[in-house]
């Protein structure tokens, strides 16, 4: 690591990711100038965290101190010691790790990453924090139990963070591997947990089928609902605003979009073409 990287992450770390400070740091060590740079392991959130700076997440990490702090504000108020959460597709483990701090050692934290290559530095990081109570699922999370077709990029790629179910014929067959899937559902029940307080769901438009796989443990558990929705890859999981919204809808839920520093109600009329959505049970 050069000594501008250092001193950029050292700041970074320090005052966040105030107004113009990307852009300084990008002049001097964006994502390109960091390629062949190895992984950095750095403390944050009193979490050690092997930050991949060539890679949007751990670029982030390294050189502002956190990824998706907004999420992260939600997990904080929404899981309690000694809860339960379920991370999908959990890429490296930047979320899981919270998650699994939040619980402690008496809850309980399962871990989807279908990506081997991905998998093995979510599970790094995991050792390099001792957090025994996190079981690391090697599936992709879906509506069925089959072996499928699955875009899974290596870890030091910087496209790793973005690997799907290939539901349909692509020309360019680039890094595909064959992965086998699971249903939320028949998950939730080899694990025989008792209670669950979370599900964050991350799949690059595949979070339809994740949430038709899981009604039994939705309608069971009632948890908090954070996933990702956008209109770029909707047709990957064909699960349109309406057909989303109505699910929730019948299972009692309110939908909030979520910015930096504000969150959105929303429904149909007003879905947004790109956004993390908080679903809140109501009680």
């Amino acid at each position: 690591m050069s000594k501008m990287t250092e001193i950029l992450s050292w700041i970074g770390n320090r005052i966040g990711k105030p107004p113009g400070w990307e852009r300084v740091v990008r002049i001097f060590s964006s994502p390109e100038k960091c390629r062949g740079m190895r992984d950095l392991c750095v403390v944050r959130e009193g979490m050690s965290f092997l930050a991949q700076p060539a890679v949007p997440l751990g670029w982030h990490v390294a050189f502002f101190g956190t990824y998706e702090p907004e999420l992260r504000e939600i997990f904080r108020a929404v899981l309690p010691m000694g809860g339960v959460a379920i991370d999908i597709g959990a890429n490296v483990g930047w979320h899981t790790l919270l998650m699994a701090r939040l619980v402690g050692d008496n809850g309980h934290v399962l871990a989807a990453e279908a990506n081997p290559s991905v998998r093995t530095r979510l599970q790094d990081n995991l050792n390099l924090n001792r957090f025994g109570q996190v079981e690391v699922i090697p599936y992709a999370i879906a509506n069925s139990e089959e072996t499928v077709e699955f875009y899974g990029p290596k870890a030091d790629d910087v496209d790793s963070g973005s690997g799907y179910v290939v539901r349909d014929v692509v020309k360019e067959r680039r890094a595909i591997i064959r992965v086998e899937t699971r249903r939320l559902d028949a998950i939730v029940s080899v694990a025989k947990i008792e209670r669950l307080d979370l599900i964050k769901i991350d799949v690059e438009g595949l979070e339809w089928p994740v949430l038709q796989g899981g009604q039994q443990t939705i309608a069971k558990f009632r948890p908090h609902i954070v996933f990702e929705y956008n209109a770029e890859y909707v047709a990957r999981g064909r699960g349109d605003p309406h057909t989303i919204a109505e699910f929730f809808r019948m299972h009692r839920y309110r939908l909030f979009a979520i910015g930096r520093t504000w969150a959105k109600f929303v429904e149909t009329e007003n879905w947004p073409n790109c956004a993390d959505i908080w679903a809140v049970p109501l009680t």
